[in-house]
């Protein structure tokens, strides 16, 4: 999906603090999350193109879950400082942990039937794959 000019306006960022559901129209943004508080974020039905980066802005020690929104939908990788690599495989959930540090990131594309995830976290295990 092609990204338009923003021309100085912040249309290509939100920032979510609550359960929230992402639209088609949320494609390409980059979305500043925190956990003062447990929620999750849902994502559309996989659509070819479709992409969303997270980077998590204030850390605390609730989980905040990145829902897949169907079964089974979510591959790919997380790293982190201890060059583990966490495979995000066939799972429901991307999960920043309590360990998420500011700064750690999720990106997720779409090829149509999949979100493929890579994600980086500066703590070992801030940011895991899961199904609850």
């Amino acid at each position: 999906m092609a990204r338009p000019y923003l021309g100085g306006t912040n249309a290509g960022v939100m920032t979510v603090t609550a359960a929230t559901t992402l639209t088609e129209a949320d494609s390409g943004k980059t979305i500043f999350i925190d956990q003062d508080a447990a929620y999750s974020i849902t994502l559309p039905s996989t659509q070819l193109g479709l992409e969303y980066t997270f980077i998590l802005t204030d850390a605390g020690s609730n989980e905040v879950k990145i829902d897949g929104g169907a079964a089974n939908k979510i591959k790919g990788f997380s790293m982190d400082p201890t060059v583990d690599i966490n495979l995000v495989d066939n799972n429901l959930l991307i999960i920043y942990d309590s360990l998420a540090v500011v700064g750690d990131y999720v990106r997720l594309v779409s090829d149509g039937s999949v979100w493929w995830c890579t994600s980086f976290s500066s703590a070992t295990n801030g940011i895991l794959g899961g199904n609850s």
